[in-house]
């Protein structure tokens, strides 16, 4: 994993990792203005005006290397309001996404790299190195024969999520989606995508495990019930059968992952 020694460039508008400090000097790429107005490159995802995902590529030598920069531009005020509705504070800007970045690092939990952070005003991005190689797990699984042994990745995925939540993280947008796999010859890699809304807690409420297991869950409705079942005890800890905590907690996942099914159905998501 890439280490995380960061330097901070313009008086603090720029903060680099410093394992990519050289590439984005020689690219010209060493100011908050540089890479705010980057111009070219592929779009990756545009669903909000005012935020935009871009695929770059830059020169390392040689080589070239794949980057993706996430830029924020100010939000409407109803983003502001919305959570507020919800008694939720409002998730703006790219430093949310940095600083979730860091915990799961802490917490050894395999994600992207972060590359750069800039904020100026209520002006931001976020730079991360590309994922090369991986798929999006419900490609991979569509991909899979009917009588694939899928315990492997069940358990790594029961064993994220645990990892995750007993280091007071929580997700928000857990969806199988937003996991990315590599198969090798003799193992699996999964890594977890997308943390714009991902938080940190000294005391995770038990709120937020039940709404990132049913979104799990909601994505994994097709998959069979051992496989749901194996990912069960893999995120409790073992192979005994649940206690009566646990299963309640199990039934409140499962009502809630109806909600998002029905609130899909009706929104058409």
């Amino acid at each position: 994993m890439t280490s995380l020694a960061f330097e901070d460039w313009q008086s603090g508008k720029l903060r680099v990792n410093r394992d990519f400090a050289q590439i984005l000097r020689s690219n010209q790429l060493d100011t908050f203005d540089a890479l705010m107005n980057l111009t070219g490159g592929t779009i990756a995802k545009n669903l909000l005006a005012e935020r935009t995902t871009t695929r770059i590529t830059l020169q390392d030598g040689e080589h070239s290397r794949g980057f993706y920069i996430k830029r924020h531009l100010p939000s409407p005020l109803k983003e502001y309001f919305k959570p507020l509705l919800r008694l939720t504070w409002p998730i703006l800007g790219a430093r949310n996404e940095w600083d979730a970045l860091l915990e799961f690092h802490t917490a050894k939990i395999p994600t992207m790299t972060p590359v750069a952070l800039g904020e100026v005003g209520r002006y931001s991005f976020l730079v991360t190195e590309a994922i090369d190689g991986y798929t999006k797990l419900p490609e991979w699984l569509a991909q899979q024969p009917a009588t694939a042994d899928l315990t492997p990745v069940v358990d790594r995925v029961a064993e994220i999520a645990r990892r995750m939540h007993v280091s007071g993280l929580h997700h928000q947008d857990f969806y199988l989606g937003h996991l990315l796999i590599r198969q090798g010859e003799d193992d699996f890699d999964v890594r977890v995508i997308d943390l714009g809304r991902a938080r940190a807690s000294a005391h995770l409420s038990q709120r937020w495990i039940i709404k990132d297991l049913a979104q799990l869950d909601y994505s994994a409705r097709h998959m069979r019930i051992r496989e749901q079942v194996r990912f069960l005890h893999g995120y409790f800890g073992g192979s005994r059968r649940l206690d009566p905590a646990e299963k309640r907690l199990v039934r409140r996942i499962r009502n809630k992952s109806r909600w998002i099914a029905r609130h899909s159905q009706k929104n058409r998501l």
